[in-house]
């Protein structure tokens, strides 16, 4: 994998070249002045694995940090993957969020609580598109097929079945990686055979997931960091 890396050159540095992770998960390079450019990435070649590791090393600890601010250099869930944010002020632009090319832009001039309210509507939006779609996938193969499909705000919970068959997804699902989302999708599928959680809806669970036990664990162990 290509890592690419911001140089910074030093006429004090004699022979070592060492690394740095900056708080936004850059790379920055600092080699003597004169050091060519292929021994420089022959290094960083070199310590592409230790790079990789402390790159997501640092997003985990800026994501479990301090309460989110919405600003520039955060990181924020999207699929299971953490993206940087990017918060800008421009006029001749429509405000909002956009995510594009790996990265979230912001166009805001409001403070976090409206910033924090553009990434709810549009964590909602992607919910409905995503869900709603894989909701029809799953249901199809497991000849399962709900009533409706709704997305809430709920924070403690992932999902529900009524009744009636109606399903709700909290938006925050959204932001869990896409086997996850399946399992919790399957989970409240079952419930349309079986609507508590008897020995016979887990052993149903299991037919259609076998490894659901580890998406739920999961869930359980990382949910936390999904509270916007």
């Amino acid at each position: 994998m290509a890592v690419s890396y911001i140089l910074k050159r030093s006429r004090k540095r004699r022979k070592t070249i060492s690394l740095q992770i900056t708080r936004q998960a850059d790379v920055v390079v600092l080699a003597p002045y004169f050091t060519p450019v292929k021994e420089i990435n022959g290094f960083i070649v070199q310590k592409s694995e230790w790079i990789q590791k402390n790159i997501q090393r640092q997003k985990e600890q800026q994501l479990q940090s301090d309460e989110k601010q919405y600003i520039s250099g955060e990181y924020f869930y999207f699929l299971g993957t953490p993206y940087l944010l990017e918060l800008f002020s421009e006029q001749n632009l429509p405000t909002g969020l956009v995510f594009r090319s790996g990265r979230f832009y912001l166009n805001c001039d409001d403070g976090p609580a409206v910033r924090r309210n553009y990434f709810i509507q549009w964590y909602k939006t992607r919910a409905g598109e995503y869900i709603a779609g894989r909701v029809e996938y799953i249901g199809r193969r497991l000849h399962l097929f709900p009533g409706s499909i709704r997305i809430t705000s709920a924070r403690t919970r992932w999902g529900s079945c009524s009744p009636e068959n109606n399903l709700a997804f909290s938006f925050r699902l959204i932001l869990a990686p896409q086997n996850v989302i399946d399992y919790v999708i399957i989970h409240e599928l079952m419930h349309i055979k079986e609507k508590n959680h008897s020995g016979r809806f887990w052993a149903l669970l299991e037919a259609a997931m076998p490894e659901y036990k580890i998406h739920r664990r999961w869930l359980r162990e990382n949910g936390h960091k999904f509270i916007l």
